[in-house]
Order: structure tokens, then sequence, then C-alpha cells
């Protein structure tokens, strides 16, 4: 088999086949929505194996027909439910607005296909809630897989520090740091700054991956409370500088900083830190995670522990992950390599949709416990 970086992930067992879902044919594969997203998923099925690009689809019908002409897809379509209906398709990439994400997913969940949504995974927790549910009850008929886009869990820095982590050389995870900030960075175009067409600001739109990040790094476990506080002191002003266009400030009713504090079952906690606007020396990504053992930040890769009576720093340098692949792929493309694989072999994709839905609750419980100015306890 040929190996890729998901290879080396703690928890993936090629051995561990469901042989009814294995498919050997080339998998032919949808894209509904055909915006920029979508052409990140298009990079990683072109670089997939035995992929077959089937059909677009998109409620503009000169951006489903250019897409389709562009990669070479066989077909376009206005009509997600017409595409589902009569394409033959295996799997599908949800590539809408977040507000058009729950139709298409549990349409296509119904319809027996593969799903892999792209992040956030819907408006709310609610509907995302919704998604689970529906793929639990198909999934004993169909066989079918459903994932969402949570990409940073890919690159490789984030699956070296994994493998840290699990074989305890941290010792007890008991803190993390997740930030993902920007000075001035507001998406102006489309729906980012509707409420109720994007599901809120910095949050969901970018502080989605960072969280996603670090809980899975965490291992994933129980939340117990959530208070967070959130801002909109740039959205609603005019002229306000930005590198990516002007927003109308009237129709702006979404956040442009937010801030929260999660507390786990296990005592650990996770202090996480989104901006589309901020005031700040420069735009920044963070992941510390902190342990009994030693602690670790993500970029550049560095382990911080105590040796033989002093302190010691770790840099991980690049090259030393070359043996696991030598590809340089963007972490899309990685992402959308090991969902066809997952598919193609029958084992779970690395981002579960249970994991995604727990995303959803949390940045639910930010906004309420900002509006609120109490924790929301789970």
């Amino acid at each position: 088999m040929r190996r890729y970086l998901w290879d080396w992930i703690p928890g993936y067992d090629p051995e561990k086949v469901n042989k009814m879902a294995r498919i050997d044919r080339p998998l032919r594969v949808g894209v509904i929505g055909t915006g920029g997203i979508a052409n990140s998923h298009i990079q990683g099925y072109l670089k997939a194996e035995n992929v077959e690009l089937h059909a677009t689809c998109d409620v503009i019908e000169s951006r489903a027909k250019g897409v389709a002409e562009k990669y070479g897809f066989k077909h376009h379509f206005t009509s997600w439910e017409e595409m589902i209906k009569t394409a033959d398709l295996d799997a599908v990439s949800i590539c809408t607005p977040p507000f058009a994400h729950i139709e298409p997913t549990i349409g296509a969940l119904e319809a027996g296909l593969h799903v892999m949504c792209e992040k956030p995974m819907a408006l709310d927790s609610m509907q995302a809630q919704q998604m689970v549910e529906v793929w639990h009850r198909v999934r004993g008929k169909h066989h079918n897989l459903f994932s969402v886009g949570f990409q940073s869990r890919f690159g490789r820095n984030a699956q070296t520090l994994k493998r840290f982590i699990d074989a305890g050389e941290l010792g007890d995870v008991y803190y993390a740091k997740a930030a993902y900030l920007r000075r001035r960075g507001v998406p102006a175009w489309g729906v980012f700054t509707s409420k109720a067409l994007n599901g809120g600001g910095p949050m969901i739109d970018i502080g989605v991956h960072a969280l996603d990040l670090s809980m899975w790094l965490m291992g994933h476990p129980p939340v117990t409370s959530v208070y967070g506080v959130s801002f909109t002191k740039f959205g609603n002003r005019p002229n306000v500088f930005n590198p990516w266009g002007k927003w109308d400030p009237a129709k702006y009713d979404v956040e442009d900083s937010a801030f929260a504090m999660i507390r786990f079952a296990n005592g650990a906690a996770l202090q996480l830190e989104v901006s589309w606007v901020l005031n700040l020396p420069k735009s920044s990504t963070e992941t510390l995670i902190c342990g009994t053992d030693g602690g670790a930040q993500l970029d550049p890769l560095t382990i911080f522990q105590e040796k033989h009576g002093t302190i010691v720093d770790v840099v991980v340098p690049e090259k030393a992950t070359e043996g696991q692949d030598a590809s340089r792929e963007p972490n899309h493309v990685h992402q959308m390599i090991g969902w066809i694989e997952a598919i193609r072999e029958g084992t779970s994709p690395l981002v579960l949709p249970e994991q995604a839905l727990m995303v959803s609750k949390i940045v639910d419980a930010v906004y309420t416990s900002s509006e609120t100015g109490v924790a929301v306890q789970f």
C-alpha cells in the first residue's frame, strides 16, 4: 500500500478494514458548491489514486460549468438533488457556504454517498447534531463514511507532535492554548459577515481550526464548561483598514474577535483566542501544549522538557520528518487523499463526525456565554 502522512497517525490501523465497504474500481466524486474552497478539495482529488472527477454543482450554472471544464468533470448541475439522484456518485464534497451545508449533507448521506463536509460543520450545533443523527441512522445500511474538513490535523508538525503526546513524552497534558489571530483580515466577500448565513465571525470561521487541532492533540477529553467573550468593535465601523476589501458596516452582525476558556473532565483547560480584527503587533497563530513531563509548541515544532537538572528545548527540524513522506503537498491535499483511502479501504477517516459536532457545541457555548456573561455547563 502506498504510504502517506496519515499512516503514522496514532490510531490509524489499515488492517481494521470493513470488507463490505471496500471499493476497488475508480471512485466517482462530486463537488457541491464551486467557490474558492472547492478548489482545495479538487486539488486533493487530483492527487489521489484512482478517482474519477464526475460532477459539479452550483446554483450559478456558469460556475458549475466552468469548474467542470477546468478540471475535467464529466457533468455539471445546478441542483444538488438532481446531481445526487442521477450522477451515479460514490462520494461528494460539500463546499457550499455554511447555511447551505445541512440539506445537501443529509440528502447525500440518505442516498448512501460518502460525505466530506467543509468546515464549519453547520450554522450551529443543532444542525450539526441532525447531520450526525442521520448518518448514524443510515450507515448500517449504506456503510458510508462522513467527515468534516479540519485539515490542520494533517500538517507534518501536527502529526509529529501527536505521536510525541500519545507516546507519553509530555506526561499528563493539563493546559493548552490555541490562537488564530489576525491584526486585519476580515473576509469581506461572500457571507462571512452575516450571522444568519455564516453562523458567526472568526470563532466559527477560523477558530474551529485552532479548536479542533488542539482538541485532537489533547485526545478529545470530555468538556465540562465553556466561558467565552466576543467583541464587535470594528465590523460596525466604516473605513476600517482591511487588506481584503471593504464590507457594509450596516450588514455586519458577527463578532470580530472572541476568546474562551474550556474546561475538561480530566481537569485540563484550553485557552482559545481568535480574531479577524485586533490591535496586535502582528497576526499570529499559536498551538501550545503543556504537560507534567514537558510542553510543546507547534510552529516551529519545539519540545520543552527538564533533563539532567536543567531545562532543554528540542527543536524538531522539518527534515527530520522527511522519512514519513517526501511530499510537500498542502494539508488539504493530504486530507483529501486520506479521505479517499478511508473510503476505499473501509476504515474510519481521521476526523470523525462526533468530534466535529463537539467543536460546533463549543462554538455555540462561546457565543451563549458571551451573551449571558456566565459559563455554559456541559
